[in-house]
């Protein structure tokens, strides 16, 4: 049975942004940035662990937020502290429904990977976006942190799995970038997780860093 208490491991049980990393943080500043904030929006942020991210884009931004994720416990904690009247707060366990052709753009950072039908998810995430919608999505880069049994993930990914199937659901390809949030050992693997570490709050080349991130358009 998955541990969907917001302590559990899975996602930042904090709001306090200074011990929140860095990489994480980049991820949705960029997404921000992506987005027309003169523009009155409707964006979703899927798997929003303790909401942070949800915050940040409605703070950035002029968008309407509904953020979902699987730990009723870390909605009720967002809800609570995150007061704000631009963010819908929702829990649900996938598989669930988006509407339709609904979303200006989706954010979905280090959730693919926790879900086991993962093209079905993906396929989800396309159909609840609007025709040129964005779509932000991040996973772990299986040829810098490979799987090796990760008790809170089904897999890892490579490029050209996620571009491949980008391109099966109708999405194209604006940016891809790569993030770090380990160290590494002398093959240039993950040795260790170190979410706090100094200076990783930027990009690199797409397969340098053990994180995958995409900025993907639907056509």
């Amino acid at each position: 049975m998955k541990d969907y208490s917001l302590k559990s491991g899975e996602r930042y049980p904090t709001l306090d942004l200074n011990l929140i990393g860095g990489d994480h943080l980049w991820r949705y500043h960029y997404a921000a940035s992506r987005v027309d904030a003169n523009a009155r929006l409707f964006g979703a942020d899927v798997f929003c662990g303790s909401g942070y991210g949800a915050a940040l884009l409605a703070q950035k931004t002029n968008a309407m937020i509904l953020a979902i994720d699987g730990s009723a416990e870390a909605i009720e904690v967002a809800t609570r502290k995150l007061p704000d009247p631009n963010i819908i707060f929702a829990a649900k366990l996938f598989p669930f429904e988006l509407p339709e052709n609904t979303f200006d753009f989706i954010t979905s950072m280090e959730s693919i990977e926790h879900v086991k039908d993962y093209e079905t998810f993906m396929w989800m995430l396309v159909k609840a976006l609007k025709k040129g919608g964005s779509l932000f999505i991040s996973m772990p880069n299986e040829n810098v942190m490979p799987y090796t049994g990760y008790i809170w993930h089904y897999k890892h990914f490579v490029s050209s799995e996620i571009r491949e199937l980008a391109d099966r659901h109708g999405l194209e390809q604006v940016n891809a970038f790569s993030t770090s949030s380990a160290a590494y050992g002398d093959d240039g693997k993950t040795c260790l997780f170190y979410p706090y570490q100094m200076n990783n709050d930027k990009p690199l080349d797409l397969e340098s860093g053990d994180t995958l991130f995409f900025e993907f358009k639907k056509k």
